[in-house]
């Protein structure tokens, strides 16, 4: 799968990652659309100082639920 990560301050790179396994009471979601907000916008510009590199941003979301727990 796709992923887009801020490798260090004004640096992005599309990187593809494997597909993460599903655990016990978690839920797996196919993301429809990523929305940044300030806080990513921050750690973008390298003035985000509780963030560490690389990080993928993007936390406000529209998403389609997969799976749930190992259950379809």
């Amino acid at each position: 799968m796709k992923a887009l990560q801020c490798s260090s301050p004004g640096r992005m790179e599309m990187l593809e990652v494997d597909k993460p396994a599903l655990q016990k009471d978690h839920a797996l979601l196919r993301i429809l659309r990523i929305g940044i907000c300030g806080t990513d916008l921050h750690a973008f510009e390298g003035t985000q100082p509780f963030f560490s590199y690389p990080r993928i941003l993007g936390h406000e979301l529209a998403a389609e639920l997969v799976d749930v727990d190992g259950h379809h």
